[in-house]
């Protein structure tokens, strides 16, 4: 591991004044609710199911649609999804779901260093094909998916350019943006953009200085529980 000095000048020109740097996303609202129902079943169930996330949804929509079957009944299935099976998932795995394509992806991005990674679920798949990947969260659980070490943002501070930083569903707050004023390489943010049904993490400065100070590298579309639309983008810091 690189260990890395910053000094409080670098790290103002890397974020700079976050109300001069971009007007783009402050007054944008949500133009839609993203993924349907319908969507979503297509999706998943063309997906890559030797990855354990998706194998549980695909065994979950075809329990569910067995029961409808089962009971004739015209509750939507989305509705029961939404109600039981879908929170249950995501507090089981991750908020986003993890394609082949983007942990081939990630894994090519490599080393990592994840921030936030709450279960580590996507360290968990990424190292189990061979990703370099280091993964903190502020406040680790008991019993994770992967290793996840205590940490918050200061941690990038041990880190160099070689490391791509890697944030998905960043917390509501500052975390995401100080991420990157402390981090002087590549990042992949996984997530929801401001007019793409935006939920809520992360806060504006973090999308204004990624809008600004970085290039716009790979986008990869994710498969999305119905409500949501995540992608994964890869950014690169402008020279």
């Amino acid at each position: 591991m690189a260990t890395k000095t910053i000094s409080l000048d670098e790290i103002s020109q890397r974020g700079g004044d976050p109300d001069a740097i971009s007007d783009r996303y402050h007054d944008q609202k949500p133009d839609s609710i993203s993924v349907s129902w319908t969507d979503f079943v297509d999706t998943i169930q063309n997906e890559d199911d030797t990855i354990e996330y998706i194998d549980a949804i695909q065994e979950a929509l075809a329990t569910l649609k067995r029961r409808k079957r089962e009971r004739d009944t015209a509750m939507p299935i989305s509705a029961l999804w939404e109600t039981d099976t879908q929170q249950r998932l995501i507090a089981k795995y991750a908020f986003a779901i993890p394609p082949r394509e983007a942990l081939d992806y990630l894994i090519d991005q490599g080393p990592l260093v994840e921030l936030g990674a709450w279960k580590g679920y996507w360290a968990y798949e990424l190292e189990k094909r061979g990703g370099d990947i280091t993964a903190y969260d502020i406040d680790p659980i008991l019993d994770p998916w992967f290793p996840v070490q205590s940490g918050d943002q200061d941690v990038l501070l041990e880190y160099g350019e070689a490391e791509t930083l890697v944030l998905c569903w960043p917390p509501v707050g500052s975390m995401a943006y100080e991420s990157l004023l402390l981090h002087g390489g590549d990042v992949i943010y996984i997530g929801e953009h401001p007019g793409e049904g935006f939920k809520a993490f992360a806060d504006m400065r973090f999308f204004d200085v990624l809008e600004a100070r970085y290039e716009h590298v790979t986008q990869i579309d994710l498969p999305s529980h119905p409500g949501a639309k995540d992608d994964l983008h890869h950014y690169r810091p402008l020279d």
